[in-house]
């Protein structure tokens, strides 16, 4: 590797650490994992969609962003800027509650066979968030990810 290529990519690394180690006062961060118990029952190119919900207030997700299950375990930050409406933040509501789900379809619809875990309602700004994704969907409708 020529020193041009060593010093790029050393840029890139700070940079990236530099923008993580700055998010805004509203982001929410912590870590998702899987449980031991459904690796063999997940594929490593299944969709894990992680999003914030009001606790009260709109049934859509505040913010939003998609994995897949070969990146499990990784640390996430939802913040305003991932908001999937402009007008509705992270940042506008007292409580929030993330949840991450395994899509056994790839599809951003809660469905019966799908992975889920949800964390209390937290406040914007909440750091050390550790989800575990340990539950399975057995209804479309009745899940937490509904909250």
């Amino acid at each position: 590797m020529n020193m041009r290529r060593i010093f790029t990519v050393l840029v890139t690394v700070i940079s990236i650490a530099s923008v993580s180690a700055h998010a805004s006062p509203e982001a929410i961060s912590g870590t998702i994992s899987l449980s031991p118990e459904l690796r063999d029952k997940v594929s490593q190119t299944d969709a894990v969609y992680i999003l914030a919900r009001a606790t009260q207030g709109p049934r859509m997700p505040i913010a939003v962003f998609r994995k897949q299950v070969k990146d499990l375990p990784f640390k996430f930050v939802l913040d305003d800027s991932m908001a999937m409406r402009p007008q509705v933040k992270i940042s506008d509501f007292d409580l929030v509650k993330v949840a991450a789900r395994v899509s056994k379809s790839g599809g951003a619809i809660t469905r019966p066979g799908d992975f889920e875990g949800v964390s209390a309602a937290i406040k914007p700004g909440a750091s050390g968030v550790d989800i575990v994704i340990n539950t399975e969907v057995v209804s479309g409708s009745n899940t937490s990810l509904s909250m």
